[in-house]
C-alpha cells in the first residue's frame, strides 16, 4: 500500500448535505492508494470513470474497467486495489441501508429486514448514465432533482440486481458472540487470548470460525469498525486527535495509518471536505 503521504496528494473530496441524509458521494481523482478488506453498513455503488482495478468480493477477484458499476451490499466485505500499480478514478456512493430496505418493502409489499446483490458489476450504459447524471446534479447543487433521481437509481438497481433476505444468513453462534462482545466497546476491545478464554476455545477456533462467518478475522473488524465510528465522529464536528482517542487508537499517526489502510483517505480529508452545496434546497 501506498503511504498516507502519498494520499493526501490525491485529489478526492466527500459531498453530504443536511437535505439528503441518506447518502454520502465519494469523488476520487487518479489514485493508486489500496484498501484493506473492510465493510460499510451502508449499500454502495461505484462508478470507475479512469483506469481499472481489482475488487475482491467474496473470495474472488474481479477486474473492474472505466465504465464499470460496481454495487455491493451492505456489510460485506470487500476490497479494491490496483493492477500493476496503475491509477484509477471513480465516484463512490453510500447509501443508508435502512432507506434501501424500506424501498425494497415497499416493492415487494412485505418487510425487508436483509438483501443481497446478485450481480457485483455491472455493465450498462443505460444505468451508467443515470449514476453520473445524479453526480452532475449533485454538484450543480439542485438537491430536489438529485433526490428523485437517487430514488431512481436505487431502484434501477435493487430491484433487477438485488434480492432480498427474509431471513439473514446463518452465522456460527460463537461468531455472533464475539461479534457483540467486540461491538460492547470498541475503544478497548479484548485480546484474543481473553476472547478464546472467555468463550472457551482455542484462539485459532474463534479466529477460524469468525472468518467463516464475517469473511474478516476478529482484530481486523474491530479495525474496521472503529474507522467507520470515526466517519461519523468526524462528520460531527469532533476534532481528529478527540476521535482518535476516543476511538482507542494508541495516538494521532496509528489513527491515520487505519483510516488510509480502510478508507483509502486520511482524516483530514475526510473532515475538511464540504458538503454538496451550500445552495442545495
Amino acid at each position: 500500500m501506498r503511504s498516507g503521504k502519498a494520499v493526501r496528494n490525491i485529489e478526492q473530496y466527500f459531498f453530504r448535505h443536511l437535505g439528503l441524509p441518506q447518502m454520502e458521494l465519494r469523488t476520487t481523482g487518479h489514485s493508486t492508494q489500496g484498501y484493506k478488506a473492510h465493510s460499510h453498513t451502508e449499500f454502495s455503488v461505484g462508478f470507475l470513470t479512469a483506469g481499472t482495478t481489482c475488487l475482491t468480493y467474496n473470495g474472488q477477484d474481479r477486474v473492474v474497467q472505466k465504465g464499470d458499476l460496481v454495487i455491493i451490499e451492505p456489510d460485506r466485505v470487500h476490497a479494491c486495489n490496483p493492477i500493476d500499480g496503475g491509477s484509477r478514478a471513480y465516484h463512490m456512493l453510500y447509501i443508508d441501508a435502512r432507506w434501501c430496505r424500506e424501498k425494497l418493502s415497499l416493492l415487494y409489499g412485505k418487510t425487508v429486514t436483509h438483501f443481497c446483490c446478485d450481480q457485483v458489476v455491472i455493465q450498462s450504459s443505460e444505468v451508467s448514465s443515470l449514476f453520473m447524471m445524479l453526480v452532475d446534479t449533485l454538484h450543480g447543487g439542485k438537491a430536489q432533482d438529485a433526490a428523485q433521481l437517487l430514488d431512481q437509481l436505487v431502484l434501477t438497481l435493487l430491484l433487477p440486481h438485488c434480492s432480498p433476505m427474509l431471513v439473514p444468513s446463518r452465522q456460527h453462534e460463537l461468531s455472533v458472540r464475539v461479534k457483540q462482545r467486540l461491538m460492547t466497546d470498541l475503544s478497548q476491545s479484548p485480546s484474543l487470548g481473553d476472547l478464546a478464554e472467555e468463550f472457551g476455545c482455542a484462539r485459532e477456533t474463534l479466529i477460524r470460525t469468525f472468518k467463516e462467518s464475517y469473511g474478516i478475522t476478529p482484530k481486523s473488524f474491530v479495525s474496521n469498525a472503529r474507522v467507520e465510528k470515526a466517519k461519523l465522529l468526524l462528520r460531527s464536528g469532533s476534532s481528529i486527535v478527540d476521535v482518535a482517542s476516543d476511538m482507542g487508537f494508541a495516538d494521532q499517526s496509528q489513527f491515520h495509518r487505519a483510516f488510509v489502510n480502510y478508507t483509502a483517505s486520511t482524516p483530514r480529508q475526510y473532515q475538511q471536505s464540504g458538503s454538496i452545496s451550500d445552495n442545495l434546497s
